[in-house]
């Protein structure tokens, strides 16, 4: 399965980077994680937050946060929408269905009904 990231949101922090004390270049970024396959695409239902800085390229964990940086993600959590927990189905899953089908129902009738198909048995 290859995994893919969906980005719900991404804001600028002018806050201080607990790391490098700059004001710019701090991004939070809200994703959701979704799985692709042949057969079928799945959405996760979790959000993945995370705040990294650009100037010195680290990523601030929630533990480095101060109370500033922790009220503006709570203000930009609650603005995100999540797409909800989701399976959906691609064309060749379908396709195998169908082929599945047609092969079952000429067995059926190969078995029970020898004379619709001109064998002589």
């Amino acid at each position: 399965m290859k995994t893919e990231y969906i980005t719900l949101k991404e804001a600028p922090l002018n806050n201080n980077c607990p790391e490098c004390y700059s004001t710019n270049g701090m991004i939070l970024s809200f994703k959701q994680k979704r799985l692709k396959s042949k057969l079928l695409i799945k959405t996760k239902g979790n959000v993945i937050e995370s705040i990294n800085c650009n100037t010195c390229e680290n990523q601030i964990f929630p533990g480095q946060w101060t109370q500033d940086i922790e009220r503006v993600y709570e203000y930009h959590r609650k603005t995100i929408s999540s797409t909800p927990s989701s399976i959906r189905f691609t064309g060749l899953f379908y396709l195998l269905i169908v082929v599945m089908l047609l092969i079952a129902g000429t067995g059926y009738i190969y078995l029970n009904h020898p004379d619709l198909l001109g064998l002589n048995v």
